[in-house]
């Protein structure tokens, strides 16, 4: 999808951002490389967030059945209403952008079972749909999708409800789903508990100059050391930049940071 060079749409959270420049990776595509293969690996995995998140409706062995004390003619809301949200979320845009991909790469329908009589073909009396199951849906969607983020990307604007069906109709483009599926992958990685904690530090960018805001976090964070041993970073949310802890003990002593050694 060739055309007319222009900057990553992702802005500055381009996987390729130009702290020195300042702009995003130069690209004839919506979206540029780095961004698809960091988004690929995300949209893959809904596919398990989504089995995930089932889980959570489980009660634990400690949670007894507590008897209810007041009157209230109201039912209860399950403790688990804001998972099923997020999987309601997670299926409706899964699918909605499988369908329009499915279209433009004149690809078959699933969704539809094979005819009972001729009446079933006509207009008026479509084909019946083939029930599936949720999660089987998000599986058949997300195989459809992960394996053609190019093609969604380069999607034109359509109108879509975009979190559900009850939101009204937007137009959106194919770049802005690749964003949202995979906005979609940290919010259920955030609600299982599987994100590593940032812990917003106070000073500016030493690359992108980005100044803090006040009543904002960031722009500059200490990340948790996955493992043991492993070095502490300070890390820029800005312009994803990074560099040794020792280097911001010395910019909160002097508020200047040091200069980075160049590689001969």
């Amino acid at each position: 999808m060739g055309g007319q060079e222009h900057v990553c749409n992702s802005g500055e959270q381009c996987r390729a951002f130009d702290p020195v420049a300042k702009h995003a990776y130069p690209t004839t595509d919506p979206l540029c490389r780095a961004c698809l293969e960091h988004a690929q690996p995300a949209i893959r995995g809904l596919v398990f967030d989504y089995l995930d998140l089932a889980q959570l409706h489980e009660p634990s062995m400690s949670q007894a059945i507590a008897e209810r004390a007041s009157g209230s003619k109201e039912r209860p809301i399950p403790i688990s209403q804001h998972v099923e949200a997020l999987q309601a979320e997670i299926i409706h845009v899964a699918t909605t952008w499988e369908y329009e991909l499915r279209v433009a790469c004149h690809l078959s329908d699933p969704h539809n079972s094979a005819p009972i009589a001729d009446w079933h073909t006509t207009l008026t009396k479509p084909v019946p749909l083939a029930k599936v199951r949720p999660g089987a849906a998000v599986q058949r969607a997300i195989g459809v999708i992960a394996p053609r983020l190019d093609r969604l990307a380069a999607l034109p604007a359509t109108a879509v409800c975009p979190a559900g069906i009850e939101d009204q109709p937007v137009d959106m483009c194919g770049w802005q789903a690749v964003q949202q599926l995979t906005d979609l992958h940290g919010r259920a990685r955030a609600m299982l508990g599987r994100t590593t904690r940032r812990f917003w530090i106070p000073g500016e960018c030493w690359a992108c100059q980005a100044h803090p805001v006040r009543g904002v976090d960031g722009p500059l964070y200490r990340s948790e050391p996955r493992f043991e041993g492993d070095p502490m970073q300070v890390n820029c949310d800005k312009c994803s930049a990074y560099r040794a802890y020792p280097d911001y003990e010395t910019y909160m002593a002097t508020l200047l940071w040091p200069e980075l050694e160049v590689a001969a």
